[in-house]
């Protein structure tokens, strides 16, 4: 799982993870977009959240990775991004892992200043044209990361899971560099050795 605020690099780093070991991402928030784009049902309720800032429901989040997560965890296994963002919606991907035999291994957590965020998510939107990243749209955002979201975090930090945090800020191949050298010291050698690992 990787994890962190808005605007904190996720994608691009799950992105590279994905090469790096041989896993599949799965981007909640690609697929959202996706269904936005193509005007389905899905994408019609969703963007209207969306485009408030708002917390996509979790009975509907839930649904969309329970569909695509058994096709994604094939292989080497799934790289989470995006979810979960409540701690609702830990429980429910806790109980589809329980159910299959498997489990949360690890989660890269980005930590970047929140002035940072607002700026890159500010430029983002400039260069994508993403209307649903206005200032008041991203300050919604944040408050409901603040308030939700990083709740997560404590509730797989109960559970003993490995969380590997990692400074967010610089360029995509310094917070790279990062990451790798974060996965190095605080995934087991042991595990390591294992296809989902190849290359750390």
């Amino acid at each position: 799982m990787i994890f962190g605020p808005p605007g904190s690099g996720k994608g691009t780093q799950a992105a590279r993870l994905e090469d790096e070991l041989h896993i599949h991402h799965l981007s909640t928030g690609d697929i959202l977009r996706k269904e936005v784009a193509r005007g389905t049902p899905l994408g019609q309720e969703v963007g209207r959240i969306m485009s408030a800032g708002d917390l996509v429901p979790d009975d509907l989040i839930v649904d969309v990775v329970r569909t695509r997560l058994p096709e994604a965890e094939k292989g080497a296994g799934a790289l989470l991004d995006g979810f979960p963002r409540t701690v609702a919606q830990a429980r429910a991907l806790d109980s589809m892992l329980r159910d299959e035999g498997h489990n949360v291994d690890f989660i890269i957590a980005l930590d970047v200043p929140e002035k940072l965020l607002v700026d890159r998510l500010l430029h983002r939107a400039e260069l994508e044209g993403r209307t649903d990243d206005t200032r008041e749209v991203i300050a919604e955002r944040m408050r409901e990361y603040h308030k939700l979201t990083e709740a997560v975090l404590d509730h797989y930090r109960q559970q003993g899971r490995r969380i590997l945090h990692v400074d967010g800020t610089g360029s995509p191949d310094e917070v790279f560099d990062r990451v790798h050298a974060a996965l190095k010291k605080g995934v087991p050698a042991k595990s390591r050795r294992s296809p989902r690992f190849r290359g750390v």
